[in-house]
């Protein structure tokens, strides 16, 4: 074991404490879907705020953009502060229209302004993504976190206990989601955002302590390219540099933010626009906040472990944790991690349960009641939780947790991102044009990860110019291909009457919420001080500085 028994404990009585929690909250018993899936819409907006940023934030970050951050400096935590400004976004153009048209899911979006077969398209994107880049990533990241601190990835029968560490966090964050639905998630995600971002802040603080200070931390921290491993900025051919971050980052990140149903969901579940929009905000500054005790740990494993070949990428931030922590605070830090990836778990699963309940179940079974789809959803979510933990392991073939992920955002997102954004600012999209947009995208999308990923198309991909051989800088010319298609069919295909009438009833619906005077003027003071608060963060990661 690379820990000793007093964290070990920590972590045990973590690990009892958020589910008795769970447990606790489930007492009383949803009655129906809505109550179940959407926390029968009264959620207020510290708890939607802390809910969307430890569904957002969490193994992917910890594990995946740590690692990446390991190896190319704090650039990788560039996503974290695309997040927060996509988080403003939700918050000013997005929830209104949402929440005024009472939707169910974010795909049913899809079927108010363009129609039902579109739905379908967009749901089984959000099915693919929550599935494959959030809850089988959470389970990935947990059981490589898990195993490497109980010393098994280093045993004879390293595998088996390897499935036996994805089965235990996936029993551990199904059973409470299983009976409490979204109420229960939300609450434990809240006392989890605490946890996290405690256990980041410790870690930051030790290991700045274990280099030597703030001077020794920023003294020679270079990456391999002669690059400053703290600034922000890297030239446009960089991998993660400025391009690829303002053109497939923020549409990666618009796509992920303000349209996936696991972030929507908690929006939904808000007691009034106010509250929604305001946990947006929240969760934004959490976001910005993410950047220092995320992506600079990476930096600092960086800076401590520097010619040190042995430490994995995947394994920077927990070889960090293990190295400096003192016992005790080791065993909270491991938990806020562990916190992280459970998570993810439970809103990546009520996610895909609402979504499979209402936008595949309830269209088949029609006339079901409240209570068939309470039952049908949970028996869903079981089949699921399954599902992922066989598909988990398979994440081991990539170079790294965030090389996979990013691998399947960019390339779904596109189509949707399109369509939503046509679907909300132009008046003129045809239902037609948004079916043949998405179908374009998912087309396009799975043959520029193929040409990517794949071994076999390796010598296709060679022939590419360099700057398409990076994934973000590829994804947009998907994205430019959907909106040119999403254009010339809206405006020179035809243009029925359902068509006109789709999209007056999203204009009319979208400006039925309101807020009092006094909303308004909180909301418009936290808006101004979130974004100060980013371009303050983003001026000190600059050249100006390094």
């Amino acid at each position: 074991m690379k820990i000793s028994v007093i964290d070990s404990l920590v972590i045990l009585c973590y690990f009892i404490g958020i589910i008795s929690l769970g447990l606790w909250i489930s007492r009383r018993q949803a009655k129906g879907g809505t109550e179940f899936f959407l926390a029968g819409r009264a959620m207020k907006w510290p708890f939607i705020g802390a809910s969307l940023f430890a569904t957002n934030i969490s193994s992917q970050q910890f594990v995946g953009q740590a690692g990446l951050a390991f190896a190319v400096g704090i650039i990788a935590g560039g996503f974290q502060i695309v997040g927060a400004f996509c988080f403003i976004l939700l918050a000013s153009l997005f929830i209104r229209t949402y929440m005024g048209l009472r939707l169910a899911t974010s795909p049913e979006f899809f079927e108010k302004r363009y129609g039902g077969r579109c739905r379908v398209i967009v749901s089984f994107i959000n099915l693919m993504m929550i599935i494959l880049a959030n809850i089988a990533a959470a389970l990935y990241a947990g059981a490589l976190v898990l195993t490497h601190l109980l010393g098994w990835d280093e045993m004879q029968n390293a595998e088996l206990l390897y499935w036996c560490a994805i089965f235990l966090i996936g029993i551990a964050a199904g059973t409470y989601t299983l009976l409490g639905g979204l109420k229960a998630v939300i609450y434990c995600d809240f006392v989890q955002m605490i946890v996290l971002m405690l256990g980041g802040a410790l870690l930051l603080y030790f290991g700045i302590g274990e280099l030597g200070g703030i001077k020794a931390v920023f003294t020679n921290s270079f990456d391999g390219e002669g690059q400053p491993m703290w600034s922000l900025y890297r030239p446009w051919d960089h991998p993660y540099g400025w391009l690829p971050m303002l053109t497939g980052g923020l549409v990666l990140g618009i796509h992920g933010h303000c349209t996936d149903h696991d972030y929507i969901q908690r929006a939904l579940s808000a007691g009034s626009l106010y509250h929604a929009k305001m946990g947006a905000l929240f969760a934004g500054v959490l976001k910005t906040l993410a950047l220092f005790f995320i992506a600079a740990p990476g930096v600092v494993a960086a800076q401590l472990f520097q010619g040190q070949e042995l430490i994995a990428r995947d394994n920077a931030y927990v070889s960090l944790l293990t190295e400096v922590m003192p016992i005790g605070l080791l065993g909270l830090c491991l938990a806020g991690l562990l916190a992280a990836i459970m998570s993810s778990v439970d809103s990546g699963l009520c996610a895909c349960g609402s979504l499979l309940t209402y936008d595949f179940f309830a269209k088949i079974k029609k006339g079901a009641t409240e209570k068939d789809l309470l039952k049908e959803g949970r028996l869903i979510m079981v089949v699921l939780l399954v599902a992922c933990m066989l598909i988990a392991p398979f994440i081991r073939n990539f170079k790294g947790l965030f090389d996979y992920l990013l691998a399947v955002w960019a390339f779904l997102s596109p189509g949707v991102f399109v369509t939503v954004m046509f679907g909300l600012f132009y008046r003129r999209s045809t239902e037609r044009a948004a079916y043949w947009t998405l179908v374009i995208g998912v087309v396009l999308g799975f043959f520029s990860f193929c040409l990517l990923n794949l071994p076999l198309l390796s010598g296709l991909k060679e022939h590419l110019p360099y700057f398409l051989q990076n994934k973000l800088n590829l994804s947009p010319w998907v994205t430019i291909a959907c909106a040119a298609n999403m254009y010339l069919m809206s405006n020179y295909g035809q243009r029925t009457e359902k068509d006109m009438e789709n999209a007056e009833t999203v204009a009319v619906d979208s400006t039925s919420l309101t807020m009092t005077p006094a909303e308004s003027k909180n909301y418009k003071r936290f808006l101004i001080g979130l974004s100060c608060f980013v371009i303050v963060v983003v001026a000190f990661f600059s050249p100006v500085v390094f």
